[in-house]
């Protein structure tokens, strides 16, 4: 069942978005197309926009459930007030800019069966298409060294109990436990989801889902991967601040930026067919834009006293 008509629902689609109107009306209609292959399931797509207009596409309100915020609250924030919003027992949320794989749907009402004491269900996220060294990067460092080879293997059809995460773009979680947890933390500036994979213990209640897969395109700009390692450093040291996880500690994040350049960024760029040498040298200025923004965010919060904790 399509549509925002009166009574209970089994599914909340939340889509956060912002100025993306073509390519979010091309993510909906891919979801109405698989949606209507289930007629008997009561569905709920919200639609956030994040501090923009309505787009014009965007007129059926029996379709959708929309929400106008008046400023922009980030993809943390907006993900929580469609979490308030929502009106089923599973809340699933997707990039606006996403194009799910055909069993995309499928998959999570399949997951969501099979794995009735799981809170928290994901699948890949594919960005990687041999032509954009920061996809790539992405891919076979950041995913693969995550969640291993499972990611980044589309021919394995197996489940992946056990992940530390499931990827705030291609993501489901019971409502209940969401709530509970006090939804995403909208102070972090990055890595939201990866926080509530510690606060939810996902290793022990989360599940990746073969077929559950979006393709996501990542900007081929250097500029916007450095922005994303500095927003990274900077919510590691929020994470710290507040929750003192060790691996986000100020001398774990030295160990591991200074292991990364004396010799896993080699290790990473070998996993590269070509361009090694300039993955190399856009992973050593990873690793020194994420220390920058870290001891960045540190200063600023004046937790001198932290450093050497």
């Amino acid at each position: 069942m399509l549509g925002n008509s009166s009574g209970p629902k089994d599914l909340s689609i939340v889509v956060i978005t912002r100025n993306r109107s073509e390519q979010c009306a091309r993510m909906c209609a891919i979801l109405e197309g698989q949606l209507r292959q289930h007629p008997p399931l009561r569905v709920e797509i919200i639609l956030v926009f994040d501090g923009c207009g309505r787009y014009d596409w965007v007129r059926d309100q029996q379709l959708y459930r929309t929400v106008q915020l008046p400023c922009q609250l980030g993809i943390a924030g907006a993900r929580n007030v469609g979490l308030d919003r929502a009106g089923s027992p599973v809340v699933a949320f997707l990039d606006d800019d996403a194009l799910p794989a055909d069993t995309w749907l499928s998959s999570l009402l399949r997951g969501l069966a099979a794995y009735p004491h799981h809170i928290a269900f994901g699948g890949r996220v594919i960005g990687h298409d041999g032509t954009n060294l920061y996809a790539q990067l992405r891919d076979l460092v950041y995913y693969f060294e995550m969640f291993g080879s499972w990611y980044v293997n589309d021919s394995d059809t197996s489940d992946m109990p056990g992940t530390p995460y499931v990827n705030g773009g291609n993501a489901a979680y019971r409502r209940p436990a969401l709530v509970s947890a006090g939804g995403f933390n909208r102070v972090l500036p990055a890595d939201s989801d990866g926080e509530m994979g510690r606060r939810l213990d996902l290793r022990a209640h989360g599940v990746l889902l073969a077929g559950m897969s979006i393709r996501h395109d990542h900007p081929a700009a250097f500029h916007i991967y450095m922005e994303r390692c500095l927003r990274s450093g900077k919510a590691r040291a929020l994470i710290w601040r507040g929750r003192r996880y060790r691996e986000h500690s100020p001398l774990s994040v030295l160990r591991a930026i200074m292991r990364n350049i004396l010799w896993n960024n080699y290790v990473r760029a070998r996993r590269l067919s070509r361009h090694r040498a300039r993955a190399a040298a856009v992973l050593f200025c990873q690793e020194v834009t994420h220390g920058y923004g870290y001891t960045a965010s540190l200063l600023q919060h004046q937790q001198i006293r932290h450093l050497f904790a």
